[in-house]
């Protein structure tokens, strides 16, 4: 196996609660004449030293791969990259081939000035999601309501430190088009989500309070949703695992991604047919994608090409 790093420029900057950056740091797995990507999250702690030295360690004890350490971006790129080399993955895990979903397009957080520029080429998209921090982007999202006529996803990557600043913001929007609110509170806050289950407005899907497993029992409790991502489950096998779970606890299942390439964007379409909402638009923020033949795009339906 050889790993090898991607730096990706961005064609926007990325602005989320906790963030904000004009690039990414990638990394293309490659072994014989298959690839995979690693997408790395610094809100798992996942630096590029820690997933360079991790891959040093498991060439030599791939045993390494099981510890709870082992950063799973890279842990998915060697699984996915296992599972391609057995054969047709669509075989292997009793998938159907979808060939086309539709997809949200994100907006990073910006000025609302900023947004009728930004979108001006991204008019075609049939659902949008917002990125937000807690109440100070009400403006941004009340403009991008008066932009578009379509449903909009709410993501406030754990920005709301308070119930009652939620309430006060759930408040102001309700007369918008939302579809649901993604982790409004940080992961480790049950007790607000547990709260608040009973008081929105609106469906709650959980992000970052799942990453390889969740408890079923409890989040029925907190959420309606769960958003699945293979570089947080640890590869396309298990984040199938993670779906079909999510269905027998009768929640909501989305399919996420990180900024990445359409390599790793065509990973995750593998398990379409067991999805309801899509976000699979993380290659759509990149000025030049090396694997864009993969993935084509029109009218916010995201298409295989391969």
């Amino acid at each position: 196996m050889k790993l090898e790093k991607l730096k990706l420029d961005l064609n926007v900057e990325w602005k989320i609660s906790r963030n904000s950056t004009n690039f990414k740091e990638n990394y293309i797995l490659s072994h014989k004449e298959h690839q995979s990507e690693v997408a790395p999250n610094i809100r798992y702690g996942e630096t590029p030293e820690h997933i360079e030295k991790s891959f040093s360690d498991f060439l030599n004890n791939p045993k390494v791969l099981e510890n709870d350490e082992f950063p799973r971006s890279l842990k998915n790129a060697i699984l996915n990259l296992e599972l391609k080399s057995t054969g047709d993955i669509y075989q292997i895990l009793s998938l159907k081939r979808i060939e086309s979903i539709k997809t949200s397009f994100s907006i990073p957080i910006m000025e609302s000035k900023n947004l009728k520029d930004y979108l001006k080429e991204r008019m075609d998209f049939k659902v949008y999601k917002c990125k937000i921090a807690n109440t100070n982007e009400l403006s941004l999202l009340k403009t991008l309501a008066s932009l578009v006529d379509v449903p909009i996803r709410v993501d406030a990557n754990e920005g709301f430190q308070s119930l009652e600043d939620y309430l006060h913001f759930q408040s102001e929007i309700k007369g918008l088009n939302i579809e649901f609110i993604e982790q409004p509170f940080p992961a480790a806050r049950k007790d607000l989500y547990l709260q608040l289950k009973r008081k929105s407005l609106f469906p709650i899907f959980a992000d970052e309070s799942v990453e390889d497993d969740f408890n079923g029992d409890e989040f029925q409790k907190m959420f309606d949703g769960i958003n699945i991502k293979l570089m947080k489950a640890g590869g396309i096998e298990r984040s199938k695992q993670l779906l079909e779970k999510a269905r027998k606890y009768h929640l909501k299942t989305m399919l996420g991604c990180m900024i990445e390439t359409s390599l790793g964007i065509r990973e995750a379409m593998y398990l379409a047919e067991l999805v309801d909402y899509f976000d699979l638009d993380g290659h759509l923020f990149l000025k030049d994608d090396p694997y864009k033949n993969l993935l084509e795009i029109k009218n916010g339906i995201l298409c295989l090409n391969s």
